[in-house]
Parts: C-alpha cells; sequence; structure tokens
C-alpha cells in the first residue's frame, strides 16, 4: 500500500529540482513499484484530481472548510494560520509549518487508499457541515508536517511542485518503457491518465478505443495580423471561417446523454439547458467543437448577452427567454463510431456537413477554401461587419491535435488585438465604488510565473464588479486593507490602444489606456497570454527603439510569486 509519507516525499524531491527531465525520472520511480490502484491514484493526486478525469464527482472541500479543521486541531488562533498562508502564499504549507513535530516512535500511516475512501464519502455528502468530520478524520490521522502539507495540497487539488500533466506523461511514459506520444494517444481515447498508466505497465495500451463524456483538450490557434502573414508562413491553401464571438465548447453525445465542456474542460451544460435540448433532438452519437453563442432568429447577438447565463446552476424560462443560446459546430471529432480526428479537416468538415444536411436541428458554421490573401481580407471586413470577432484560417489538410497551438490553425481578429491577462490583485475603487473590489492588476504568463502588465477598471458592470468581489476576497492570499493579492485564477480579456516599454512592470511593457472587454469564465490560467506575444505585438507595431511612459497611474502590488498552471 502506498502511503502518503512516501508520495510527499517523492513530490517534495520533484519540486526540489528544476529540472523537468529529473522530476519525470522521480515519479517515474514511483510509478513502477506500485500495485495498479495505488498508480491510478497517485498519478492523479499529483495531478490536482480527486477522482478519475472520466469521474464527473467533487469532493466540495474549499479552504474554509479545511482552515475550520486545522484551526480546530491544532488549537491556534486564525491570525495565525492566516499570516502563515499569506508568507507561503498557500494553505498545505501553512499546515505543514504549524503540524506540530511527531514522535520519536511514530510511524506515518495514513495511505492513499484512506484518501480515496474519504474522498468517495466526501462526494457523497452534499452539506459543507457534515463534510468537516470527514475531513478533521482524515487528516488527524497525519503524524508528520509533509503528510499535513500534502493532504491539504490534494485536498484543495493545489500542490504547486512542478510535477504537472506534461511530467506526468513523460514519467508513465518512461517508467514502462514507452514513447510519449503512445501514452498521449492512449490518454486521448482512455480520458484518465491514471488509467493510461495501468494500460502501459500491463502492456495493453494499444488496446484503448475511445469513449465519450471524457473532454479533450481543444486544438488551439496562433494570432496573426494580417491575412499575408498566413501565406508568407505557410502558402497553400486554407478553410476560412468567421470566428465567432462566443465561448468555446465541446458537445458529447450518446443516445439521450449531452455534456458541454468549454477550455476549462468544466462542464456547463447545466447553463445552457436550451442548446442540451436541441443536441439532444439530433440523432446519433458525436463529439463535435464549436461555439456557445447568444442567438435569436438566426443570428448571433452581443456576447453581453451571453455572460447572463455564465455560471448558473439553474437557468429561468425568464432567463432563457431574455439570453437565448445555441451551439454553432465547425469540426466534427467523433460521429457515430468513426474517430476523425486523424483525418484532415476538409474531410471532417465534409462528414459534418453530411450529418448536418439530414438534421437540420444541428447548426453548422459555413466555411470555404481559399488560396488569395485579398480574398481573406475581404473575408475578413466581412466577418467584422458582421459583429464577429474576425477570421479563422485552417489548413486543409490539419488533423485535430487536442492542446496543441501551432500554425495550422490561426486566428486574424482585429488590427487592434487583446490579450487574456490572469488578475493578480483587486483594489477597492473610489466614488460609488468605493465599497467593492473594482480596479484589477492583471498579468501576463513569463515561463511558470506571472508578471504585471497593467491595471484597468472600466469595462465590467456593477452587478459583475459585486460577484468579482466575493470571489476575489475568498481567493486572496493576503492584504493591506485596501489591496488584495489574489490566487491567481481569473482571466480577464484586455483591449489596449497600444503597448509601449515601461520600467513600472516587471513585465517590461505596460498597456496604454486598457480596458476590460470582457470576463473569460471559459478559460484557465493556462490559456492566458505570454510575454512573447506581447513582445509580437510591440514590434509588429514598429515600436522597436522607442520607449514611451503611460500617464502616471497608482502604483500595482507587487509581482506574484511563482505559480503552477
Amino acid at each position: 500500500m502506498l502511503l502518503l509519507a512516501t508520495f510527499a516525499a517523492t513530490l517534495d524531491a520533484a519540486a526540489a529540482v528544476a529540472s523537468k527531465l529529473a522530476k519525470q525520472k522521480a515519479v517515474a520511480e514511483l510509478l513502477r513499484g506500485l500495485e495498479d490502484d495505488d498508480r491510478r491514484r497517485a498519478v492523479r493526486y499529483a495531478n490536482g484530481r480527486p477522482f478519475a478525469a472520466t469521474d464527473e464527482r467533487v469532493t466540495g472541500v474549499s479552504s474554509r472548510i479545511v482552515g475550520d479543521v486545522v484551526r480546530d486541531l491544532l488549537r491556534i488562533d486564525p491570525a495565525v494560520l492566516r499570516e502563515a498562508s499569506i508568507r507561503h502564499g498557500e494553505l498545505g504549507e501553512a499546515v505543514g509549518e504549524l503540524w506540530p513535530a511527531a514522535a520519536p516512535d511514530a510511524e506515518p500511516a495514513l495511505t492513499m487508499a484512506d484518501i480515496a475512501t474519504a474522498f468517495d464519502a466526501l462526494a457523497a455528502t452534499t452539506q459543507p457541515a457534515a463534510k468537516k468530520p470527514i475531513v478533521r478524520d482524515l487528516i488527524g490521522q497525519c503524524v508528520t508536517d509533509r503528510e499535513a502539507c500534502y493532504l491539504v495540497k490534494i485536498l484543495l487539488s493545489d500542490l504547486r511542485t512542478g510535477v504537472r500533466e506534461g511530467v506526468l506523461q513523460a514519467g508513465v511514459a518512461e517508467a514502462f518503457g514507452l514513447e510519449l506520444k503512445e501514452i498521449l494517444r492512449t490518454q486521448l481515447l482512455a480520458g484518465d491518465l491514471g488509467d493510461v498508466a495501468v494500460l502501459a505497465k500491463h502492456g495493453v495500451h494499444g488496446e484503448a478505443a475511445f469513449s465519450l463524456f471524457h473532454p479533450l483538450q481543444f486544438m488551439l490557434a496562433n494570432p496573426i495580423e494580417t491575412a499575408a502573414d498566413a501565406f508568407d508562413e505557410a502558402g497553400g491553401e486554407w478553410v476560412i471561417e468567421d470566428k465567432l464571438d462566443g465561448i468555446r465548447a465541446q458537445v458529447h453525445k450518446q443516445g439521450d446523454r449531452v455534456a458541454i465542456y468549454t477550455r476549462t474542460l468544466d462542464r456547463v451544460d447545466e447553463s445552457f439547458p436550451d442548446v442540451v435540448r436541441v443536441i439532444r433532438s439530433v440523432p446519433g452519437d458525436f463529439l463535435l467543437d464549436g461555439e456557445v453563442l447568444p442567438w435569436r432568429d438566426g443570428r448571433a447577438l452581443a456576447f453581453a448577452v451571453l455572460q447572463k447565463r455564465l455560471g448558473r446552476k439553474t437557468v429561468t424560462a425568464k432567463q432563457l427567454l431574455d439570453h437565448p443560446a445555441a451551439f454553432i459546430a465547425f469540426d466534427a471529432l467523433f460521429l457515430n463510431g468513426e474517430l476523425l480526428l486523424d483525418q484532415p479537416l476538409v474531410e471532417r468538415q465534409k462528414a459534418l456537413n453530411a450529418f448536418a444536411a439530414i438534421h437540420p436541428a444541428l447548426l453548422v458554421l459555413p466555411s470555404r477554401i481559399v488560396s488569395d490573401p485579398a480574398l481573406v481580407e475581404a473575408a475578413f471586413e466581412a466577418a467584422r461587419t458582421a459583429g464577429n470577432e474576425g477570421l479563422m484560417l485552417k489548413q486543409t489538410h490539419s488533423t485535430y491535435t487536442p492542446g496543441r497551438r501551432g500554425g495550422a490553425w490561426l486566428k486574424l481578429k482585429s488590427h487592434l488585438p487583446t490579450l487574456d491577462c490572469v488578475v493578480t490583485a483587486a483594489e477597492y475603487g473610489h466614488g460609488k465604488r468605493r465599497g467593492s473590489l473594482s480596479d484589477y492588476t492583471f498579468a501576463v504568463r513569463d515561463g511558470e510565473k506571472l508578471v504585471n502588465i497593467g491595471k484597468a477598471y472600466s469595462g465590467v458592470t456593477d452587478a459583475e464588479i459585486a460577484e468579482l468581489t466575493t470571489l476575489f476576497k475568498s481567493i486572496a492570499i493576503s492584504d493591506n486593507g485596501r489591496v488584495f493579492q489574489v490566487e491567481p485564477k481569473v482571466v480577464m480579456e484586455i483591449a489596449f490602444d497600444q503597448i509601449t516599454e515601461s520600467t513600472r512592470h516587471a513585465s517590461g511593457y505596460a498597456m496604454r489606456f486598457p480596458r476590460i472587454k470582457r470576463i473569460r469564465i471559459d478559460k484557465g490560467v493556462a490559456d492566458a497570454d505570454t510575454i512573447e506575444r506581447v513582445r509580437e505585438i510591440y514590434e509588429s507595431a514598429g515600436n522597436l527603439g522607442r520607449k514611451v511612459e503611460p500617464p502616471p497611474q497608482p502604483p500595482v502590488p507587487a509581482e506574484p510569486t511563482l505559480f503552477d498552471f
């Protein structure tokens, strides 16, 4: 049986080295010697998952529940735990610091199987008050500080060891002498990396069959500034289609069962019962990639209409009437028993169009093939005139590569680009917003850290600010009474007039006149833009050699510490 103490020691060793290869080796050594059930658990827990990727249960354990239990167990003042959490930037390491030293003869006994049993009980318990005794009993079995630290990390799915999914995938491959591409393919079919590790151990990974209702990573597109850029890079023919202003979505259907997943791989069908009803009416089993849009009378509405539906567990009849939605497909990945991922795009779209032709309830995005930059520019202007975000260009022969961003798909959004940024701090506003966290500092990704690039307060409604205030206070890791440093969880799309060099921010850049275009509830931190993208925008605007400081602003909070994505 795998002890939690052994698991913690392995991940501590992995966290202590910077090399991904060294982390991968530590994972591989652990996985080789485990029984199958512990092998699954080790992979899942290291990946921040309490259950398999194909299992939609949740434990429902919040940092508040864990904090209450720890304070009660250790009989410490709330301020002590809060100060330790701020110092470490997370609750797990704070608990490890405060945990009493183990007796000399004490032997760790808490196993991964014990944790799994507790997770089953937590998932079956709906009331937060009823979860506390389960959490208390589990944490109370910890003997050492590292056990307590890692148990809290696992409970909150917040490990921060650098052992992310890519390292785990490579570790599984190394453990059992396989190529990484074999592991990736098996995971694509089986869905859960823990299950893949077991299949790989027994050499039957090649027997994995595709199943619906585990979300695939989405294929992503690289931004370009002009249509000519696409032909400079690759030439040839491109499939072009309007870039819709909605939420990227993946629809799974089998029989009467329907699931809708966003780019963060979260299910959102509860928010869109009207979409589910239409999809359920379409015969057959399928997996489609597309966009959920605000929709009425055969045309898209402003994105703000859709935002009223996001994150809602229940939607009233009035909300359905006032804020209607529809799903428009642009790619078919699985259709009535046939997996289409490896087929060229034109073949996938041919299959999708043929299917939609006999099932008109299914909406499909029109597309066409072009080989002339002038036609792309004309199509871009037409898309913008129609109220869409811009244009997608996809290589005609491209296969569907989940989670990959490359030159096979490109996006031409506007002549004034936007950046998806992560909020790192929230500050009380002024005037009527003086009681709300309405001013947001945001950052882009620079390797494994976040670097601030600006601050904005315009573009969000009072209702959104009220919801964000509650959220940011719940995920704050420190505050000085006015400015709250927050966990990097919220992504916002930021529009701006210009990128300038700046010494004010650690990114080395600043946005001129930034404003919030929208809250990207459908995106996670890993989807945020990078410092490389900022440089591309800066250089494409002909700014090389220029250094322009934007107008003075209030000082921004310190840069956030390293975070795992």
